[in-house]
């Protein structure tokens, strides 16, 4: 077993989570979810030198796979191995900027999505605004919900307003690098007024 950092439990041997690079081994926490959003704050703003790599590499961790390529590229970085946990600047490859687990991919437990809702049965409903970036037109679109508006109809949304096909394209929407399941409430993600979420479209 092997054990990284205070307050993660452990890695689970032969498992991954993410996709592209943001792929890492998948592990356990024993925070709640809140707590450990602080600690991703925590991580970011002590990051006092080389702020200009910092924030993009920031950006790479809280978008999709495929847009933090882009981000990557854009800012002259790569991975040294295959994900976001270690990265340099191309035209300074001795220095290695290390990210934790943490900051790259949520931990295994946040996707126990039946306790999330059991838990929140009776949280207030609240209006919320929230922001869909469609990657592929390089667009935003903002919609007017809940926090228990359920994925499928943030879709449904989503293809009417882009006059996209469901029933010969998927849309996958993406947030915090975890992709959200048709079936559950916004809530389940802790998506709130003025959530960022990505969007992937791709052709059955």
């Amino acid at each position: 077993m092997e054990v990284n950092h205070i307050f993660l439990i452990k890695f689970l041997d032969g498992k991954f989570i993410g996709e592209g690079i943001k792929k890492i081994p998948a592990y356990i926490c024993k925070v709640p979810y809140d707590e450990l959003n602080e600690l991703r704050e925590k991580f970011w703003n002590s990051r006092k030198y080389n702020k200009r790599v910092w924030k993009a590499i920031r950006e790479c961790c809280e978008s999709d796979a495929e847009t933090a390529v882009m981000l990557l590229e854009a800012a002259e970085m790569a991975c040294v191995k295959n994900d976001l946990r270690e990265v340099i600047v191309l035209d300074n490859p001795e220095y290695v900027f290390k990210v934790p687990n943490y900051c790259v991919c949520d931990p295994v437990f946040e996707r126990n999505y039946d306790k999330i809702r059991e838990e929140n049965k009776d949280i207030e409903q609240v209006k919320i605004k929230i922001i869909l970036f469609y990657l592929a037109k390089n667009k935003e679109i903002k919609l007017h919900v809940t926090n228990k508006t359920h994925v499928k109809k943030v879709k449904e949304a989503f293809a009417n307003k882009m006059e996209i096909d469901l029933k010969t394209h998927k849309v996958r929407l993406l947030f915090r690098g975890q992709e959200l399941l048709d079936d559950n409430p916004l809530f389940c993600n802790k998506v709130e007024n003025m959530s960022k979420i990505q969007v992937m479209v791709n052709e059955l």
